[in-house]
């Protein structure tokens, strides 16, 4: 049985469903035909989506790299589709998303829990790696040996040692931050309640996720809003409270906005979006927060908006970056050599990562990467685009925007995929990839956040001057390494798994192989 819509929806498709691959066409072709009409024309002609969408956003990237007018435009365009096809739908009534996000269409709200964290502020700004937690100096000997190996890069180096450098940027008493998703594995609830933010938190409404989440913030020197469907005091028992918090972002998009957009007024609010949901709702949960985000910039001109980008995508790079896979792929060291037999045989396997720098209009070369792993699919390519547009055309509109590229991490949803566990283990074979702890990754990506609001030098201020507006993907990367791998990281997986068991089967190779020579020997 069907389930009934509810909530923020795909539009409905030429069949009569809601077709992910239909809408999912549909923004391409969009964001694509207000720049480039050939180009979507042959998104509107290709017949297999699933596995042939990731050459049309390469395409779309280098065109909109030709000129910031391009970027935009194209950017405005694809989030112009979303909001006028795809539908809100509300007892069985449905309209577009943008009447259903305008200012009085859906009046409700939500009641408003708080909690006042009890805890003292630590020792500042602090990095868990492997068995050690860094700080000071040893922190920054860290970062600088990342950069140098080409992990992460040197705008990300310099912006993690500006915040070990300013230990008022990591007190956060005075900072307000909205987590959409706050538990996520991924997002930075924890940093910011140990450095005693102000944390307004929206998660769904069910009763595990607070008793994990509300027991921090008591712990913490900082303080946690979040939305209740009865006042607080109404709660009896904690139990209750937990039962009665949280909300649905997909199902409840208008009355979320509503009560955020009323909450401490006067004070400059960070919004960040760390929702992850597989397939299409993914798209639908993205969409939701983007729709929040924007009436909360609407509402609240100095309004700062964060996203965690992906390494798996199509990212404009620095020009250092592209040389460094060049190097990575053509020199002759060993690890190279033993991997030349795959490289002739195979055309699928071992990709070059360098392909040519687009000529933009003005003259210059803008490098890029294509990072996109097809086995992810569309609808994961389409939310983290969407991600993208959002960023660069906020940043055009005169908002901060903190949005760093976040390195793969081996969380608990990743690597309980056997396939995955084993192709992260094999990956650091490959110069100068690094898979990170989650401990590791929530930090320095939250480092990185502090940076960006904080810096008014940095690359997430308008001010800042860019060439072209997806160069702001460019800055503060912590791409694990994708950037300067001399292969794509789209095509390493099954080597990286071979490896992975060459490893474990090491000790009983050695042994065969002595047993082996032993034998030719005593004969």
């Amino acid at each position: 049985m069907s389930r009934a819509p509810d909530g923020l929806e795909f539009p409905p498709g030429s069949k009569n469903d809601r077709s992910s691959t239909e809408a999912n066409k549909k923004v391409w072709h969009d964001a694509c035909a207000a720049v480039d009409a050939g180009l979507a024309e042959r998104i509107e002609k290709e017949k297999n989506w699933r596995f042939g969408y990731a050459k049309y956003i390469r395409e779309h990237v280098k065109v909109s790299l030709q000129s910031p007018e391009k970027a935009l435009k194209g950017a405005q365009a694809g989030l112009d589709t979303f909001y006028n096809t795809f539908e809100f739908v509300r007892d069985g009534e449905a309209c577009s998303v943008e009447e259903a996000m305008a200012p009085g269409k859906f009046t409700g709200t939500y009641e408003t829990g708080f909690v006042q964290g009890k805890g003292s502020l630590g020792d500042g700004y602090e990095v868990p790696y492997k068995d050690k937690v860094l700080r000071g100096d040893a922190l920054k000997a860290q970062i600088r040996q990342w950069a140098e190996y080409g992990t992460i890069e040197g705008s990300c180096a310099d912006a993690l040692c500006a915040v070990v450098d300013n230990g008022s940027w990591a007190n956060l008493k005075d900072r307000y931050f909205v987590l959409l998703g706050a538990g996520a594995a991924m997002g930075p609830f924890l940093v910011l309640m140990a450095l005693g933010a102000n944390v307004i938190a929206c998660d769904l409404d069910r009763d595990f996720v607070w008793k994990r989440l509300v027991p921090i913030a008591e712990a913490s020197p900082g303080t946690l809003t979040f939305p209740l469907k009865k006042p607080q005091a109404e709660c009896a028992t904690s139990d209750e409270l937990y039962q009665n918090a949280g909300c649905n972002i997909i199902s409840r998009t208008p009355e979320i906005a509503n009560w955020l957009c009323s909450l401490y007024p006067g004070q400059q609010l960070t919004i960040g979006s760390y929702v992850y949901l597989d397939g299409a709702f993914f798209v639908r949960v993205s969409l939701a927060c983007d729709a929040i985000m924007r009436r909360l910039c609407e509402s609240r001109r100095d309004t700062a908006i964060a996203f965690l980008c992906t390494p798996t995508d199509c990212h404009a790079i620095p020009m250092e970056a592209h040389k460094a896979a060049l190097h990575n792929y053509s020199n002759l060291g060993w690890k190279n050599l033993v991997l030349m037999p795959i490289r002739v045989l195979s055309s699928k396997m071992l990709v070059k990562n360098a392909p040519p720098p687009v000529k933009t209009d003005a003259g210059s070369e803008i490098a890029f990467v294509d990072g996109i792993v097809v086995p992810q699919g569309p609808n994961y390519a389409l939310a983290k685009r969407m991600q993208h547009w959002r960023a660069m055309v906020a940043r055009s509109q005169g908002h901060v925007v903190s949005t760093n590229i976040a390195p793969s991490t081996s969380t608990l949803s990743v690597v309980k995929n056997r396939s995955f566990a084993w192709a992260y283990d094999g990956m650091p074979f490959f110069t100068p990839m690094e898979i990170f702890g989650q401990e590791t990754s929530n930090a320095v990506m939250a480092g990185l956040l502090l940076h960006d609001i904080n810096n008014a030098n940095s690359a997430a201020h308008p001010s800042f001057a860019l060439e072209n507006p997806l160069q702001l993907f460019s800055h503060g990367s912590f791409h694990g390494g994708v950037w300067r791998c001399g292969y794509t990281v789209g095509s390493i997986g099954e080597v990286s798994v071979l490896i992975h068991f060459v490893k474990v089967l090491r000790p009983v190779l050695l042994i065969a192989l002595l047993v082996a020579l032993f034998a030719i020997f005593w004969q």
